[in-house]
């Protein structure tokens, strides 16, 4: 009879002791929640960026090797290929950008985790040029990281357990890898000794077979075909003045590198395996070669010591060729009233045009400068021009962009430095006038090529985007230098007026920013082409701003046909070309008078030696490649100068 009682009252005291505890484990529950909560957001945060970053790198990767086979694509029809040159140049410096940005990421996320490590290190292992390690308890991604003497460490995230990646010939390489975790550790070292290969001593055919055509994916995974092989670093050697590097199986196609101190690095695309760059006087000069192949590597870098230039040489980058014509007399010259100025425009590398430069008595020169250049990398061009005596005008390029706010702002730091009065002269010696007056905005914005979608619509939002951040550098600059004006480009190229009147619908009183509208009227009809610039910008309420032809040229190998000529005769001769850039130098003074503020012809010298090309690009120097002269056209091109 007692026997039921204290069972029941058992099993109430353990029903009692089992909910108490329940309610203390749901009590606990959130609080321990809440405590790992962030930390699991921070480490999903951090994988996510690393994601971001690594596609992003990739992207860039592809993008660039995409434009190199599509310049060298180019310049086996056309010849110099102006355009696509600048393209992969903004390809290479985003591909430094993305690279630089996932080395960044993938090093914060590996602060302290030695010391403090709660994954463990994967154990990796190295079989011929295969490494492959253990896998780490829930964890499909990991960070493997490459180590080059002479080379930025480079980082890339790898799905699996096991990588080949791109051989270094005759260099020893480190890696390790870690579990794309928080709180991982990174495996010890390990390395692979690649043997090495002797570089090509001739270049390879002339005629190599075509690149293959680009996959149409944004982000692709190497093509099926690519190797290991092919994505092994060229061996790069230097012999004299001259690079040459051991062919890589099946390509076709190389990217050729070249650093000059205080200039952005600079890209080529190349076939063969061999290159003669153009001597940088007093400069030494860093190169280095990829294969134009997704995910290749670059080869360990090289230099070339080029001696300092004397005052009575002058450049010879190529052969030297047939004897000019004797120069005809060139036509009296009539110099233009005004403020108005005359120069050249260089080519990419700045210090390297100087001497052509100088040589044709120009004091002013249209200077090729990535937006995103600071002050400071500007030095050492800016200190060689002004000591010759020549006034640099900057042209901040942006590439089938629109800039971003912070890099307008940036020129604020070009004109409180080079400005007149500005920080670069303070107690130094100069000659007169080299200080920079005016910053050009862009170059061919409103021209259709550099952008894949040219519809009404997204044209017009263009020319607005532009305006607005073309006031945004105007301001800055006027602030920070009011000597210094910005040129704002009001070239009608397509689309009729839709340029200027799009401009003025975002900016209304845009003329009051702008020191002066810029146009590149090549070609027989330059006048109705500036005739369309006066007539928008004064329908938009503008006042009469100077007109800057900032590139205007005609292209001639002395009478050899070329494939092209903006409109002029293809087979111009030298005699011609001199008398057709007279004409149209007065005709735009005849027409426009004061209002004409510059004239910038394109430019010094030929990109190649006579008779080696067919391209228009290659023939629009004032003088030959090697700066021999152009009979009558160099002396045209003098007299303008020294009148001008």
């Amino acid at each position: 009879m007692l026997a039921f009682p204290v069972r029941s009252s058992l099993r109430m005291l353990l029903a009692s002791l089992l909910l108490i505890g329940s309610m203390a484990a749901l009590a606990a529950a959130p609080g321990t929640a809440n405590a790992s909560a962030p930390k699991a957001v921070a480490a999903k945060a951090v994988a996510a960026r690393l994601q971001r970053a690594a596609t992003a790198e990739r992207a860039a990767d592809h993008r660039f090797v995409t434009l190199a086979r599509a310049l060298k694509r180019c310049q086996r029809r056309h010849g110099a290929c102006r355009t696509q040159r600048r393209a992969l140049q903004l390809a290479g410096r985003r591909l430094q950008r993305a690279q630089s940005t996932l080395n960044r990421i993938a090093r914060d996320t590996a602060k302290g985790t030695q010391a403090s490590a709660t994954l463990p290190a994967p154990a990796i292992s190295v079989s011929g040029q295969k490494l492959s390690w253990s896998a780490v308890s829930n964890v499909s991604r990991y960070v493997f990281v490459r180590k080059v003497t002479g080379q930025a460490d480079q980082y890339s995230l790898v799905s699996g357990t096991s990588v080949t990646p791109p051989a270094v010939p005759g260099a020893t390489v480190r890696y390790s890898v870690r579990a794309d975790a928080t709180g991982s550790a990174w495996a010890p070292e390990v390395s692979v000794s690649y043997a090495a290969i002797s570089p090509a001593s001739t270049p390879a055919p002339s005629s190599p077979a075509p690149a293959p055509a680009p996959a149409p994916t944004p982000v692709p995974a190497p093509a099926p075909s690519t190797s290991a092989a092919q994505l092994a670093a060229p061996s790069l050697a230097v012999s004299g003045k001259t690079l040459a590097w051991n062919a890589v199986g099946g390509v076709s196609t190389y990217v050729l590198a070249t650093k000059v101190p205080g200039q952005a690095d600079a890209y080529s695309a190349v076939s063969g395996t061999s290159a003669a760059p153009a001597a940088v006087p007093g400069q030494t000069v860093h190169y280095s070669v990829r294969t134009a192949i997704d995910g290749s590597a670059w080869a360990p870098e090289v230099s070339i010591t080029y001696p300092a230039a004397t005052s009575s040489s002058t450049p010879a980058p190529a052969p030297a060729p047939a004897p000019a014509p004797a120069p005809a007399p060139a036509p009296p010259t009539t110099p233009v009233t005004g403020n108005f100025q005359m120069g050249v425009v260089a080519g990419s590398s700045l210090n390297y045009e100087e001497p052509f430069i100088q040589s044709m008595g120009a004091h002013t020169a249209r200077l090729n400068t990535s937006i995103d250049t600071t002050a400071a990398q500007l030095a050492s061009t800016m200190d060689l021009y002004a000591r010759a005596g020549i006034r640099p005008m900057l042209m901040a390029e942006f590439y089938a962009r629109i800039p971003t706010t912070a890099e307008a702002q940036n020129l604020a730091s070009w004109a409180a430095a080079y400005g007149p009065g500005g920080s670069f002269w303070q107690g130094k010696s100069y000659p007169a006038n080299t200080a920079v007056t005016d910053i050009e905005f862009g170059n061919e914005t409103s021209y259709s090529y550099q952008f894949s979608d040219n519809s009404l619509s997204t044209y017009a939002a263009r020319a607005q985007s532009y305006a607005l951040v073309a006031k945004t550098a105007a301001v800055a600059i006027r602030a920070a230098n009011p000597n210094v004006g910005l040129l704002v480009q009001g070239d009608n190229a397509v689309n009729q007026n839709a340029w200027v009147q799009n401009m003025f619908k975002a900016v209304p009183d845009l003329g009051s920013y702008a020191a002066g509208w810029t146009i590149h009227p090549y070609g027989p009809n330059w006048a109705t082409r500036i005739d369309s610039t006066v007539s928008s910008t004064k329908a938009a309420g503008s006042p009469d701003l100077p007109i800057w032809v900032t590139e205007w040229g005609v292209s001639t190998d002395n009478g050899r046909c070329l494939d092209d000529n903006y409109g002029f005769d293809k087979c111009m001769s030298y005699d011609e070309a001199a008398t057709t850039l007279h004409g149209a130098l007065a005709g735009m003074e005849s027409r426009y008078g004061s209002r004409l503020g510059a004239f910038f012809l394109y430019q010094t010298h030929d990109q190649y030696a006579t008779g080696t090309q067919t391209g228009r690009e290659a023939y629009f120097g004032a003088e030959q490649s090697n700066g021999a002269p152009k009979g009558a056209l160099t002396a045209e091109v003098k007299a303008d100068l020294a009148a001008n």
